[in-house]
C-alpha cells in the first residue's frame, strides 16, 4: 500500500509539475508573439518636425480614418487598388505621401488634386497603367517617384503630352515603366535628376533635354541598348556640352571607334535645342527671382516686425516706468512729512532739558 501510495504521489507531482511548466511555457510563447507581432493599426508619431501616420505593411485594402493635420502618410506595402477624389480628401495638409508596394491600377483625375502642399509623391511599383495630368499641376511637387509602374501607353505614337507642367518638379523618377519613347514634359526647368533607367527605349533625342537647363544627372542603365550608336552621339554630346552627368552600367559603346566616326549634329538642330534651352533658362531665372523677392520680403517682413515688437515693448516699459514714478511721492512730500517729527523731537528734547534742569 505504502509502494502505491508513494507511486501515487509521484505520479501527482509530476502532473502539477508538468501542468506548471506548459502553463509557464505557453505564457512565454505568447508573450514573445506579441513582441514580434507587426501592429495591426495606424501609429502616428513625428517626423522632422512634422505629424505622421504610419501605416505601412498593414495589408490593407484602403486608407483608414486618419487623424486630421498629418502632413506624412506612409501606406506603402498595401492592397490598396484606387485614388478616387475622395480617398485624401479629408488630409489636405499632407506633404510626404508614400503609396509604392501597393496595386494601384487606377488614379482619378482629382485624386491628388486637393493635395497643394503635395512635396513628394511615392508610387512605385504598382500597376499603374495611365497617370492623370493633374498630377503634374500640383503647386508645390518636387519629386515623383513612378518606378515600377507598366506605362505602356507612354510609348504610342498618339502620346498625349502632359505640358505645360506646372509642378515644380526637381526629382522625376520613371524608371523600370516599359517606356518605348519618352513623354514630351514641355519644360522642366527645374528638374536636377531624371531617372529613365531600366526602358526599352528606342530613340533618344537631345531636344527632350533641352528643355531640362537645371538637369545635373540623367540615369539612362540599360535603357539605349536597342539604340543604334551613331543615334545616341547627339545626347551624348549634348549632356557633355551642359554639364550633365549620365550614368550608364557600360561607357564601352561610348569608346569604340564605331561612335567616334559617327557623325556629330548639324547646326540647325544645334539652334533648335539651344533656343528651348535659352527660353528654359528664362523660366528658371524668373522663378528665381520670385524665390529671391519672396525670401527677401519675409526677411524685411521678420524685422519690421521684431523692430515693432521692440518698440511695443519699450513703450510698455516706459510706461510702467511712468507710472511707477507717478505713484512715488516728491522729495518736498517727504521733508513735510518729516518736519512734524523732527520738531516733535526737538521739542522732547527741550522738554527733557527743562526737567533736568
Amino acid at each position: 500500500m505504502r509502494i502505491m501510495y508513494k507511486m501515487y504521489r509521484i505520479n501527482e507531482i509530476l502532473f502539477m509539475l508538468a501542468l506548471y511548466c506548459a502553463t509557464t511555457c505557453s505564457k512565454g510563447m505568447t508573450e514573445i508573439e506579441a513582441l514580434g507581432a507587426k501592429p495591426n493599426h495606424c501609429t502616428y508619431e513625428y517626423a522632422y518636425d512634422m505629424y505622421g501616420a504610419h501605416c505601412a505593411d498593414l495589408r490593407l485594402s484602403k486608407i483608414p480614418s486618419l487623424r486630421s493635420g498629418i502632413e506624412i502618410l506612409d501606406f506603402s506595402d498595401n492592397k490598396l487598388q484606387e485614388l478616387t477624389g475622395d480617398t485624401l480628401s479629408s488630409y489636405t495638409s499632407i506633404k510626404f505621401l508614400y503609396l509604392a508596394d501597393n496595386q494601384i491600377y487606377l488614379i482619378e483625375d482629382d485624386a491628388l488634386s486637393s493635395l497643394t502642399d503635395l512635396q513628394t509623391l511615392d508610387l512605385s511599383n504598382n500597376v499603374i497603367l495611365e497617370l492623370p495630368k493633374k498630377i503634374f499641376q500640383l503647386p508645390s511637387l518636387r519629386k515623383l517617384y513612378l518606378r515600377g509602374n507598366p506605362l505602356i501607353h507612354m510609348g504610342l505614337n498618339d502620346l498625349v503630352s502632359f505640358q505645360p507642367v506646372k509642378a515644380p518638379l526637381e526629382l522625376l523618377d520613371l524608371s523600370n515603366c516599359r517606356i518605348k519613347v519618352l513623354p514630351k514634359w514641355g519644360i522642366l526647368s527645374q528638374l536636377i535628376f531624371y531617372n529613365i533607367s531600366h526602358n526599352p527605349l528606342i530613340s533618344i533625342d537631345p531636344h527632350h533635354f533641352s528643355s531640362m537647363c537645371n538637369l545635373g544627372k540623367v540615369d539612362i542603365t540599360d535603357s539605349i541598348d536597342n539604340i543604334k550608336i551613331c543615334d545616341l552621339k547627339p545626347t551624348i554630346m549634348w549632356f557633355q556640352n551642359k554639364s550633365v552627368y549620365f550614368e550608364l552600367a557600360d561607357y564601352s559603346r561610348l569608346n569604340s571607334g564605331e561612335y567616334e566616326s559617327c557623325p556629330v549634329l548639324n547646326g540647325t538642330h544645334m539652334n533648335i535645342n539651344n533656343a528651348t534651352f535659352n527660353l528654359c533658362k528664362a523660366e528658371l531665372l524668373q522663378v528665381q527671382n520670385i524665390k529671391a523677392a519672396r525670401k527677401t520680403w519675409l526677411t524685411i517682413s521678420g524685422s519690421l516686425f521684431g523692430f515693432l515688437v521692440g518698440f511695443i515693448l519699450l513703450l510698455y516699459i516706459m510706461h510702467r516706468h511712468n507710472v511707477a514714478q507717478t505713484k512715488k511721492p516728491s522729495p518736498e512730500k517727504l521733508k513735510e512729512t518729516k518736519k512734524p517729527s523732527g520738531d516733535a523731537d526737538k521739542r522732547a528734547t527741550v522738554v527733557l532739558l527743562d526737567n533736568m534742569s
